[in-house]
């Protein structure tokens, strides 16, 4: 039997970021309606960061994955990155191996469509100006998926290394996508204070800037903590915000931004798209998307990538087992 792997370039070629927000926007939903099983993804600790497993399995589809991700924050330090991940695709009749996923590609197309698909239901239409925190593999996907929805024309860029941020300036200049988008070097209060949207991704451990200097009716979208210890929001930029989860048992379980809260102070992101609850009632109100991570998120995209693989012959067949 033939297994197709998929690598990063050959995900580019078959999932573009617009459709990778539209599969996102459809497991979101399928996840808030009851037809997906993700368990709580399991994880153990590693000598620097930690290891987590994530399967997915959605009713009637005919694949399933399991996702391996790794987290190793002194990565950084070596010019590695931060997240590395292996997805595998199967066959849901028989179980049979599909496909070998680049994760870590994946992990940051996905993340980005999750942030993509929440500025799109939450920020204001018109929105233009946005901060971005952090300059890495995910703050890249996020800005593609920003700019997939909405009209930015200015972005703060954020970094603790004015390097990374110029190598963010030459990656954006490249992208067709991201032609007229001016990137700024930034502080952060200078960033925050100005922006329609603000999106962190980075790995701090602590509140990345301060609530009170967030402009009225901004959206936020935080997708880098994902641990009970870990936050890069402050209490303030959740104070009278809607706030909006990837799915509540696990944000609740995982975000350290969200300790002390139930499951009536959030909604799922999914119940929006399925109109189960609103988004945005007003240009005055703050809303806020913290994402941990969901597998559906993995299952619905890399399922589109591999169907447009094999329809298109994009990747490379391997002989397996």
């Amino acid at each position: 039997m033939g297994v197709r792997l998929l690598r990063a370039a050959d995900l580019a070629l078959v999932c573009p970021m617009e459709d990778a927000i539209e599969a996102v926007a459809q497991g979101f939903a399928s996840l808030s309606t009851g037809q997906a099983t993700v368990p709580v993804r399991v994880s153990v600790p590693l000598i620097d960061g930690v290891a987590l497993a994530m399967p997915a399995a959605l009713a009637g589809a005919p694949s399933y994955c399991v996702k391996v991700v790794a987290v190793a924050p002194g990565n950084a330090r070596l010019g590695r990155p931060t997240v590395t991940a292996t997805v595998l695709l199967g066959d849901a009749a028989t179980g049979e191996l599909l496909a070998v996923v680049d994760g870590t590609a994946l992990t940051a197309l996905r993340t980005g469509a999750a942030g993509g698909l929440a500025a799109r239901l939450l920020s204001r239409s018109g929105a233009a100006r946005a901060a971005l925190f952090g300059a890495g593999a995910q703050a890249r996907s996020q800005l593609l998926a920003l700019a997939a929805v909405r009209d930015i024309r200015e972005v703060c860029v954020v970094t603790r290394d004015p390097a990374h941020a110029a190598a963010l300036r030459e990656w954006a200049a490249r992208e067709p996508t991201l032609a007229g988008v001016a990137l700024l070097p930034s502080t952060a209060q200078a960033a925050v204070a100005s922006a329609d949207i603000v999106v962190t991704a980075t790995t701090s451990a602590t509140p990345v800037f301060d609530g009170r200097w967030l402009r009225e009716g901004v959206h936020v979208t935080a997708v880098g903590a994902f641990t009970p210890e870990t936050r890069e929001l402050d209490d303030e930029t959740l104070r009278a915000a809607r706030i909006v989860v990837d799915q509540r048992a696990a944000a609740l379980a995982e975000a350290g931004e969200l300790r002390g809260r139930t499951e009536r102070d959030v909604i799922e992101l999914g119940e929006i798209v399925a109109e189960r609850a609103p988004g945005r009632s007003t240009d005055q109100e703050r809303t806020v998307f913290k994402s941990v991570g969901n597998a559906i998120q993995d299952l619905v995209v890399a399922a589109r990538a591999f169907e447009r693989a094999r329809e298109r012959g994009v990747g490379e067949e391997i002989a397996f087992p």
